[in-house]
């Protein structure tokens, strides 16, 4: 498989291989939220979420050979589709976790900012957030401005203008 830093991709991959749309989708994201969908009633039956390693050094680099391990062997048992979809989110939130606590605490910094498409989805969102504030750390996330790639053009033309006024 290609290398991707999308965890975009990450649910993808994992709907896939739960035969969610595991040949083609009609829109950006269809296949990670109907994996949400799927997951959202089942969170509390999920009991644990798929581990991921998080790595030292610098760059913090994961590795997600324990996740899928486990996602494998859980299919191969018969584990419902809907409990694995689950665990898919509380693996990744508990591996943002680990990591933004790690680097929050090693940069001495109190404050998360959560962005990016990822976060549209609410189980990430609302579980990143939670674990977070339990640590202690203030969380910011967009309200008004898409938390996706629309706030990144929104930023884009709020500089563009900013410089068109300075040029005047």
């Amino acid at each position: 498989a290609p290398l991707a830093s999308s965890a975009g991709r990450l649910f993808d991959a994992a709907a896939a291989i739960l035969g969610l749309h595991a040949k083609s989708v009609s829109y950006e994201g269809q296949a990670a939220i109907e994996l949400e969908a799927i997951a959202t009633p089942h969170m509390a039956l999920a009991e644990r979420g798929y581990p991921v390693q998080v790595e030292t050094g610098s760059p913090i680099r994961l590795s997600w050979r324990p996740f899928w391990t486990a996602l494998l062997a859980d299919l191969a048992y018969g584990v419902p589709v809907a409990v694995i979809a689950a665990r898919v989110h509380q693996g990744v939130i508990d591996a943002v976790v680990q990591t933004a606590a790690r680097l929050c605490r090693e940069r001495a910094i109190s404050t998360a900012v959560l962005a990016g498409g990822v976060f549209q989805n609410r189980i990430l969102l609302e579980g990143v957030a939670g674990a977070l504030r339990a640590r202690g750390v203030t969380v910011l996330y967009p309200g008004s401005v898409p938390a996706n790639d629309g706030g990144i053009s929104l930023g884009q033309a709020v500089i563009a203008a900013s410089i068109h006024r300075s040029l005047d």
